[in-house]
């Protein structure tokens, strides 16, 4: 039996695809501890990892996400003050996070390869092996958003990046364990990792070495996402409507969406979140389902289309049932993953900013007429299905550890300190 610890960050998008290797730990026998914010760790409690909840610094994230130079392309500043913020939560979560672990070592530990630089670190420091998460498209030397210039663009002299590589290369003097800045960010290129997409799915995909583990999405059965019953007998086509849970504030876009739709011979499922008043929307025929939150796995399993933003973990879901999508993409990395839907023939892209009622209803259209969108997103769920998600994960974490899951610590071990760890979320910073 070994312990098994995650790290990651506060984002529904990121934690997801893991809650199904939690799973398939526990059931193996396993025992797992679980590092995120306790409004993010619901679901991974429930498969059976014992929540380690920590008080995040980035609850400017969102703003951080929204708010960047350009939608269409990642700048240097965006890059830097995306930076920042990990910066500033690295620094606060580091000491907190190797306290509540401090009597109660993992044998392996799992963080966000994109924003977990605490993971990285004290896997490091504490002498056991790690093994990064990827819920987007991987990257090497090959390969990344930056590549071609398409996706992002780099300025080597801008004001703030020497400051910024400063003050990192400083707080890896104080926690990265002699590790140099330049060999910090050169492992975003290396593995192990497990990477939450097929690899037909990956650019480049045939550059990428034995150690990058093209998993699939790893979810499982929400428990907590709620219920939802289809309306009518069901023998009209479903679309389902989505913009994330970041980039959904868009009233004029849901809007856009009621009067593509209101007249169409479908049913439609439209989810706005958070920020979004339903009250707002006018002209909502009755066809047209408008909720904050829907379990999204159950409205896709009977869905013919998504009409979404193009997040990684919407684009899987919507293709491990074998959905076609229309892409509408709210930034640069969500482009990438549009542009890759395409590539692939499961579905299309609109810009956000030709996002229109006619638009919208034209390019639903096009896909829900042409039977050939349907079929090739089926051969996407196909790659899904063989590239072993939860369970292929478990497998590249057990021949990690050596062991078969027969090693390691005890699963009864210090129980009352993980029942505390449980209760009590970790200050971050306290006692620095």
């Amino acid at each position: 039996m070994s312990h098994i610890a995650f790290f990651n960050i506060p984002g529904a998008g990121h934690v997801n695809p893991t809650v199904g290797i939690v799973e398939e730990l526990v059931a193996r026998g396993h025992r797992v501890s679980y590092a995120v914010t306790a409004s993010q760790g619901a679901e991974v409690a429930k498969a059976g990892a014992t929540l380690v909840p920590y008080e995040t610094t980035m609850k400017r994230f969102r703003a951080t996400m929204t708010k960047l130079e350009d939608n269409d392309r990642f700048t240097t500043g965006d890059f830097v003050q995306v930076l920042r913020g990990l910066l500033q939560e690295t620094e606060a979560l580091h000491p907190a996070l190797d306290r509540a672990f401090a009597d109660d070592r993992p044998d392996l530990l799992v963080y966000d390869g994109l924003s977990g630089w605490t993971g990285r670190l004290l896997a490091e420091s504490w002498g056991i092996p790690s093994l990064r998460s990827i819920p987007t498209l991987a990257t090497n030397e090959h390969w990344s958003l930056a590549s071609d210039g398409e996706y992002a663009s780099f300025d080597g002299e801008h004001a703030g990046l020497n400051e910024l590589y400063r003050d990192i290369g400083a707080m890896l003097e104080r926690l990265g364990g002699g590790l140099s800045t330049q060999e910090f960010f050169a492992s975003n290129d290396r593995g192990p990792a497990l990477v939450f997409i097929p690899k037909e799915f990956q650019y480049r995909s045939e550059t990428f070495a034995d150690d990058f583990h093209f998993v699939g999405p790893g979810w499982n059965e929400r428990k907590l996402d709620g219920d939802w019953q289809r309306r009518g007998d069901g023998e009209r086509p479903l679309v389902m409507v989505s913009l994330g849970t970041i980039h959904n504030d868009d009233v004029a876009f849901f809007q856009g969406c009621v009067d593509a739709f209101a007249d169409a011979e479908w049913d439609v499922v439209m989810a706005v979140g958070g920020q979004v008043d339903v009250d707002r929307l006018e002209r909502v025929p009755a066809h047209v389902e408008v909720r904050r939150h829907v379990p999204l796995l159950q409205v896709l399993r009977e869905a013919d289309l998504f009409v979404t933003h193009a997040g990684m973990g919407s684009v899987m879901e919507a293709l491990s049932f074998g959905v076609p999508i229309v892409t509408v993409p709210q930034m640069a990395e969500q482009r990438a993953n549009a542009d890759r839907v395409v590539e692939l023939g499961a579905g299309v892209r609109l810009r956000r900013d030709e996002a229109s009622a006619g638009t919208l209803r034209r390019a639903a259209e096009s896909v829900m007429g042409d039977a050939g969108y349907a079929e090739r997103a089926g051969v996407l769920r196909g790659h899904i299905e063989r590239s072993g998600g939860a369970t292929e994960a478990v497998d590249v974490i057990e021949s990690l550890l050596g062991t078969g899951g027969t090693g390691g610590a005890d699963a009864g071990a210090d129980a009352g300190t993980r029942a505390e760890a449980e209760a009590k979320p970790v200050q971050a910073g306290a006692g620095r």
